[in-house]
């Protein structure tokens, strides 16, 4: 240790131009019972892969519902709650009956992380797509998030409408003119 606080000292006096590379190592004094730094960065690693693996994942379901609401327009929110967490995310998408598809990239990846957040164990969530009807009333489908399969799952027309029924929470009800779809399955 002499030899490195003497390095210090000369450098900073500026008595040696070149400082010379010396090895030095720190490890932190490890408590009884305690996860060694290597368990914690394997564990961090862990959690890192997890987190990309459900975005992943998400990112997929997105893709699937693209495929699915048809042509038109459609806002995609997805709502995951836990215990200690909750997230919001939602994204417009504008079809046009070709191979054209357009979103916000800034709001499909809040929609991805919001979807993920609802595939971690004992979370619960939905997402739902309101289509803007150009000739016709709006219409409403759902999914749940289901976290077990890492997938979404679709709700029928009747649980679309009571979803919405208790989200007014006691304001007026559903909208009159809105339609209640039931949801498609979507492809892994």
């Amino acid at each position: 240790m002499s030899e490195y606080i003497n390095h210090v000292r000369l450098t900073l006096d500026s008595h040696e131009p070149q400082p010379r590379t010396i090895e030095m190592r720190w490890a932190p004094v490890q408590e009884e019972g305690a996860a060694s730094a290597t368990g914690a960065s394997q564990l961090a690693m862990r959690c890192v892969a997890e987190a990309g693996k459900a975005l992943v994942r998400a990112e997929a379901a997105f893709f699937a519902l693209v495929n699915v609401v048809g042509t038109g327009e459609h806002t995609l929110t997805c709502t995951t709650h836990r215990a200690d967490w909750s997230g919001v995310g939602s994204v417009r998408l504008f079809l046009d009956g070709s191979d054209r598809v357009s979103w916000e990239e800034a709001d499909a990846v809040s929609f991805w992380t919001a979807i993920a957040g609802g595939f971690v164990p004992d979370s619960v969530g939905a997402v739902i797509v309101r289509t803007t009807g150009a000739e016709s009333a709006d219409s409403v489908r759902a999914w749940t998030v289901d976290a077990a399969q890492r997938w979404l799952l679709p709700c029928s027309a009747e649980q679309v409408h009571e979803g919405y029924r208790q989200a007014s929470r006691g304001e007026p009800g559903p909208e009159p003119d809105l339609i209640y779809r039931a949801a498609e399955s979507l492809p892994f």
